[in-house]
């Protein structure tokens, strides 16, 4: 039976109730990558290649394994639905192997507490007293180092430097034992201690060398860390609980009063390829990592637990009787005072950044990124009681963090889309929406999309000001969108539009080497209004059952036609004679008869037939055959249609409602999500029944759901397509915090600060002014 290959690693096949989410990976058929995943554990180091011989040998049967918990996020791809892991992928998680904790300090046996002895940096052995942290004890021993000549650091194989975790074997009595390493002996003496958690040593030694991460491998849930930790803001005395998940540094238990302690950060050079990857996956963590919802008379009951950390002579293990709290935000900052007066332990619910919560800035990101806004999320936390942040904050995070790294991505997207387009001849449909219903609009949106591809490759937007209104805005906008993507070089052949006439117009004077299609959809559309009206009139309601297969025809000619103007003028123009019941049309060159079948008497005898002498066909035939309509139907030969675009219309909905104003950066920003979200789910296929337990299809065929229209008022079945991927958005929010930690400088320009402050008339005169002509008819004299 498989099994992990990593030592002290529990995942085996057949635990997929118990571990429903882990899986076992094969090693690669390479056999260098075989001896680099081998070399990321550092337990195999002695027999490495004996190893990776028996791996690569055992490929057949895959026999070696791998399980998923040891490899990042980042490590896998999908694959249609399926997750599997990158050829590069590396395993660079190894916290959940238990190892105990060793933490050095000066042996002090024969110095007084208040003074130190210098040591050397060229001795070739150090004195230290080992601390190992285990329930209810503490260990000491003299530990002799044979490859190092720095003190208080002790080597390991891989690292040149000893990683710690928590233990969690229990044991109650004082017991002496011998610790053994491959290259080092220590004997070692238990002492029995009343906690688990680390103690603060009133004299810490210094060091010149680097410390490395000792909590990429620790399972330890909460971390105490000292004030010079350069990731806490606060600046008094004390230590910090924080999660390990927000420190990538090696925390450091110091006295305050130690004026002499120095730790050296690790150089990039000096760091690991393990520490390199964490650090490197660092800020998708925060996001992907779990969160929850906490009472806080739960939290007391938990903080009570804990026992006073003052660093005094033996610590001060005092029982804790007041807790300070504080918000800011959604962050919670507490500070524990024990019975003795002692406040000198810390903790912060959420990582923080150069000052900066990380929750804070993942709920900003949250609200935009789903499509919300900010009050909404205040009214949830409001009636919940859970404490938030003010709408200026939100702004300034939004601003600073959340825009930028939207208009990263989308600048991304543009770049990979255009070079697909390079060397290409290029069909684009394009069409404008405006931000609200009638004629209040304020800002217009036109989108140009790839009928390729059907991805969206460019937008504008523009808003209502001196000497343009909302009429002037689609036309400028399709001018501006159709100019850029000529500058970038993109070779236009085709572009589809409804039958907008300045568009027609610009088309014509501006863009004469471009083909100028009109979108079927936009046409089909512009003829149900006017069938639908010309059924309304006296003796004409039998138009209304010939209105659905007259716009059918329409794009059933565009689609046929061939690309032949001819041929589909001539079978547009059959029309009034299928509905009279004649199905063969001589005076017509290029279409002479209907490909329908023969009509039986009985189908015959149900249709309502508009003939020549029917009150209705005159108003039908001006419809039909009218001068500008035969006109615009010679421009749809090539069947060009924006139903896609439609669909994308309706994804920006969900990111800026019409019945909700944005400034002009808000407006960019949520176009721009609408617009990834589309381009990475427009080719999604249809969903297919996986088991019969919940369907009453056969397994693989596809899915549907029914759903009753208002507009064709009957039930109909539409398509279940695949599940969303939005991955793009936890990209959009690493790339938030990387910009807040400095990885990421973005130069982002404000919009908004370029366009006029209101859309008013006239100059808006002073408050009172306006207050004191307020008048009211439902107050009383």
């Amino acid at each position: 039976m498989p099994y992990c290959i990593v030592k002290g690693c529990p995942h085996r096949t057949g635990q997929k109730v118990k571990y429903p989410d882990v899986v076992l990976h094969p090693f690669p058929s390479d056999i260098h990558s075989i001896k680099k995943w081998l070399m990321q554990t550092g337990q195999h180091n002695e027999d490495i290649d004996t190893l990776s011989e028996r791996i690569f040998n055992g490929k057949k049967n895959n026999t070696f394994r791998m399980c998923s918990t040891h490899f990042t996020p980042d490590s896998y791809m999908m694959r249609g639905s399926r997750r599997l892991l990158t050829p590069t992928a590396v395993p660079t998680l190894f916290a959940n192997i238990p190892t105990p904790a060793i933490i050095n300090v000066p042996l002090e046996a024969t110095l007084p507490s208040q003074k130190r002895r210098r040591v050397d940096d060229e001795e070739a052995s150090t004195s230290t007293q080992l601390v190992r942290i285990v329930s209810h004890l503490i260990t000491v021993a003299t530990q002799t180092e044979c490859y190092t000549k720095t003190c208080s650091t002790m080597t390991s194989r891989r690292m040149f430097s000893r990683q710690a975790s928590t233990q969690t074997t229990a044991n109650g009595g004082n017991v002496v034992s011998t610790q053994t390493e491959d290259i080092y002996q220590a004997d070692v003496v238990q002492v029995r201690k009343d906690h688990t958690y680390p103690v603060c040593f009133s004299t810490p030694l210094k060091t010149t060398q680097p410390v490395t991460d000792i909590l990429s491998a620790s399972p330890i849930s909460t971390t105490l860390q000292s004030q010079e930790n350069p990731e806490t803001p606060l600046k008094d005395q004390g230590s910090l609980i924080t999660h390990p998940s927000s420190i990538f540094s090696s925390p450091t238990v110091t006295e305050p009063r130690d004026t002499t302690f120095e730790i050296s950060e690790p150089s990039s050079s000096e760091k690991s390829e393990e520490e390199q990857e964490t650090t490197k996956s660092g800020p998708s963590k925060y996001f992907r990592a779990r969160k929850f919802l906490i009472f806080e008379d739960n939290l007391d009951a938990l903080l009570h637990l804990v026992r006073c950390q003052h660093a005094v002579k033996p610590p001060c293990q005092a029982p804790i009787v007041e807790i300070k709290k504080s918000t800011d935000g959604s962050l919670l900052k507490v500070q524990l005072c024990c019975i003795d007066g002692h406040t000198s332990l810390k903790w912060f619910s959420q990582p923080v950044v150069d000052q900066t919560s990380i929750g804070n800035v993942a709920l900003a990101n949250a609200i935009i990124l789903s499509g919300s806004t900010y009050r909404k999320l205040r009214d949830i936390f409001t009636i919940l009681n859970v404490p938030f942040y003010s709408h200026t904050t939100f702004y300034h995070y939004q601003r600073k963090f959340v825009y930028p790294a939207i208009d990263i991505q989308w600048k991304k997207e543009q770049a990979a889309i255009m070079k697909s387009l390079s060397g290409q001849s290029v069909a684009l449909a394009g069409d404008g929406q405006y931000d609200s219903p009638g004629h209040s609009a304020k800002y217009c949106t036109y989108s140009m999309m790839d009928l390729m591809s059907k991805k969206i490759v460019h937008f504008e937007i523009d808003q209502v000001g001196p000497g343009k209104n909302a009429n002037k805005l689609e036309p400028l906008n399709f001018e501006k969108a159709l100019n850029w993507l000529i500058h970038e070089k993109v070779d236009v052949k085709i572009v589809a539009t409804d039958r907008h006439n300045v568009i027609k117009t610009i088309m014509s004077s501006t863009f004469k080497h471009i083909d100028h299609q009109f979108d079927v959809w936009h046409l089909c559309k512009s003829i149900h209004k006017k069938l639908l009206a010309a059924s309304k009139k006296r003796n004409c309601r039998d138009i209304a059952s010939w209105i659905s297969p007259i716009t059918n025809h329409l794009w059933w000619s565009s689609q046929t036609c061939k690309q032949n103007v001819n041929v589909l003028i001539d079978k547009w123009k059959s029309l009034l004679f299928h509905i009279a019941n004649k199905h063969t049309f001589k005076s017509l060159r290029y279409y002479k008869k209907c490909q329908h079948r023969r009509l039986t008497a009985a189908q015959k005898k149900d249709i309502r037939w508009i003939g020549s002498n029917h009150p209705a066909h005159n108003s039908l035939k001006l419809i039909i055959n009218g001068n500008s309509l035969l006109r615009d139907i010679g421009k749809i030969e090539k069947f060009c249609h924006t139903s896609d675009l439609e669909n994308f219309h309706s994804k920006v909905l969900k990111y800026k409602p019409k019945r909700l104003c944005f400034k002009m950066d808000g407006m960019i920003a949520r176009t721009a999500l609408a617009a990834l979200s589309h381009n990475r789910n427009v080719n999604r296929q249809q969903a297919v029944v996986k088991s019969g337990k919940k369907s009453t299809l056969a397994v693989g065929k596809k899915r549907f759901k029914i759903v009753f229209p208002k507009q064709k008022k009957q039930w109909v079945a539409k398509p279940i397509y695949e599940a969303l991927l939005d991955e793009h958005l936890f990209e959009i929010m690493s790339d938030s915090i990387k910009i807040l930690n400095g990885e990421i400088t973005h130069e982002w320009l404000s919009m908004s600060k370029r366009m006029p402050k209101n859309i008013a008339t006239c100059e808006r005169p002073a408050k009172s002014e306006v207050i004191e002509q307020y008048l009211s008819r439902f107050e009383k004299s």
